[in-house]
């Protein structure tokens, strides 16, 4: 209850804040013209402002993404970025400067370099355009930027329109390179990645070559053909060592047939009895020389008659001898004396004189000397016959043995190969899967290369995504800045908001006592009689002034608002069309 009283207390009422105002109108009213003045004259003598702008249209490629896509593949927005950082260099900034003369000579001596391109760049304005769309491959919603305008502000509507111009030129000549510039860097640098690649796909294709060439027979994917071929030439040894068996029994009983026959013929006599030819009875006769010589001396009679009839048959054949013969003889004889000592001791009389008859053989046969042989053909029919079967089978078996070791060199060259497999097939994969990988990135690259030089043939085309001038820079009619409306309605507001300020800040520094309830808080108790203030003549005059002054001050203030908005903001007759339109009351 004390609290709210008090409050009610402490509150000013109206009648306070109308004396308050009265009396220090002075001051509120002073003040608030002063600083509308200051507003008025800025609004009148600031510098107008021009501003020229132009629209850029960001259009997307003419051939379906899907089947021909650039290589530039920022956003717009961004794009728009890097092409301004690109242009508002203080190089381009100053020649700019220097072609449309934007600053005097004084103020290009006066001026840094830095600074003109500071305040260049604020006179540059540049706004994206974006528009809410759809991806069409995810169905998302999204904003995408459509385009942008690009303005110039300057004191002069002809300079800010040619700026605006060639600045315009300058953004769509530069996208125009740095995509082109983009899709050429990206085609050269595929290029020579292409190449390099190809390059070592070249080696790689050489160390394989090499590697296969050097290792013939033995790659993995010649293993089963490897086993196929060991396992056909062992079935093939196989069965030529079962052939050889058999033509080298069948050479033994040809050889044992051929042992007991005589090469050649009897000869038939007149009287019907057979007699042996030459060769023949030399040979019986020298059988039974060796048999009579190993029992009696040289000088026995049946010992000389057999050396007489040897060596008359001898000069008679011309000293022919068969060695082949004496080696079969000396064979059989060598059985014979096997066969004795196998029944008699070495002592015993036919050991010994079989032993020399062998020995005598083994004499005859080292005393031959190689070519003094002179072969006499045999006319024996059976032993021609098994002479050729003979020589047929040693032929069989000679071919069976070449093929035989030409099988083992092969099963030997395929067990090699198998052997060498698993050793090679590691490296061969390890040069298998280099040469694959090389392969797939360079037809990787060889795409992206191929589709890098559609896409830089799309931008020298111009068909992909480009800058479209929709609407050129315009000459300025009406300045862009100040607002001079806007200046006279903030100082008229601030102007208020001074005065007042000012009038109750005057109020507080002010110690007198004015008021009833302030005489009634001080001493307690109210006043008996209150006595206003008695103006005298002079006085009055003084307050009659300054309220028509106050009067005329104010109808002025109204006029130069009224002033302001037809000159800088719209003219009067149409704002009232205007505003009689909107509520209805203006005729078509």
């Amino acid at each position: 209850m004390n609290m709210a009283v008090e409050i009610e207390e402490n509150m000013i009422s109206l009648e306070e804040v109308i004396s308050i105002f009265l009396r220090r109108k002075n001051y509120i009213i002073y003040s608030f013209i002063a600083i509308f003045l200051v507003a008025v004259l800025l609004a009148i003598f600031l510098p107008p402002t021009y501003r020229s702008s132009a629209t850029i249209l960001i259009e997307e490629q003419e051939i379906p993404k899907d089947l021909v896509r650039s290589t530039v593949t920022s956003y717009a927005e961004q794009q728009i970025q890097v092409i301004n950082q690109r242009i508002m260099t203080q190089k381009n900034i100053m020649e700019l400067v220097e072609k449309y003369n934007l600053y005097t000579e004084d103020e290009l001596k006066r001026k840094y370099k830095t600074e003109i391109s500071r305040e260049f760049r604020d006179q540059v304005i540049l706004d994206t355009v974006s528009a809410d769309v759809r991806d069409p491959l995810s169905g998302r919603p999204g904003t995408a930027t459509i385009a942008f305008t690009l303005s110039f502000d300057h004191k002069s509507p002809k300079k800010a329109q040619s700026v605006a111009n060639e600045l315009v030129s300058l953004y769509l000549n530069e996208n125009l390179r740095s995509r082109t510039e983009k899709t050429v860097n990206a085609s050269a640098f595929l290029k020579s990645e292409a190449e390099g690649l190809a390059d070592l796909l070249e080696g790689q294709e050489s160390a394989l070559a090499t590697f296969k060439q050097e290792n013939e027979g033995a790659l993995p994917e010649l293993y089963q053909y490897n086993q196929t071929m060991l396992d056909r030439v062992e079935a093939e040894l196989s069965g030529n060592k079962l052939q050889l068996s058999g033509l080298e029994q069948r050479k033994s009983d040809s050889l044992s047939r051929l042992a007991q026959l005589s090469p050649y013929s009897a000869t038939v006599l007149p009287t019907g009895e057979r007699a042996l030819g030459d060769q023949d009875r030399l040979k019986a006769l020298e059988s039974e020389y060796r048999r009579k010589s190993s029992v009696y001396s040289d000088t026995h009679p049946d010992v000389e008659r057999l050396a007489r009839e040897i060596s008359t048959l001898k000069e008679h054949l011309g000293e022919v001898t068969d060695l082949e013969d004496k080696k079969r003889m000396l064979k059989t004889e060598r059985d014979v004396l096997s066969g004795f000592k196998q029944q008699y001791r070495n002592d015993h009389p036919e050991v010994l004189r079989q032993s020399r008859i062998v020995e005598q053989l083994e004499t005859d046969i080292a005393n031959a000397a190689p070519g003094s042989m002179t072969e006499v053909k045999a006319n024996n029919p059976s032993y021609v016959l098994l002479e050729s079967r003979i020589f047929s089978i040693d032929t069989e078996i000679q071919y069976l043995e070449d093929k035989n070791r030409e099988l083992l060199e092969k099963s030997a060259l395929y067990e090699g190969y198998i052997l060498r497999g698993p050793l090679i097939e590691q490296q061969y994969k390890v040069l298998r899967r280099d040469y694959a990988n090389a392969g797939a990135k360079y037809q990787e690259i060889k795409a992206k290369q191929l589709s890098a030089e559609l896409a830089q043939n799309l931008e020298q085309g111009r068909k992909g995504d480009r800058f479209t001038l929709i609407q050129p820079p315009v000459l300025p009619e009406r300045p862009v800045s100040p607002n001079r409306m806007l200046i006279l309605i903030v100082g008229l507001f601030f102007a208020g908001m001074v005065g007042v300020g000012l009038g109750f800040i005057v109020e507080l520094l002010d110690a007198g006592i004015r008021g009833e309830a302030k005489i009634a808080a001080l001493l307690g108790a109210s006043p008996l009689v209150t006595i206003p203030y008695i103006y005298i003549d002079s006085e009055l005059k003084t307050v009659n002034t300054k309220k028509y002054v106050a009067i005329v001050i104010f109808i002025a203030a109204i006029f130069m608002a009224f002033a302001g908005i037809h000159f800088f903001y719209k003219p009067l007759d149409v704002l009232w069309f205007l505003v009689m339109r909107k509520y209805g009351l203006a005729l078509d």
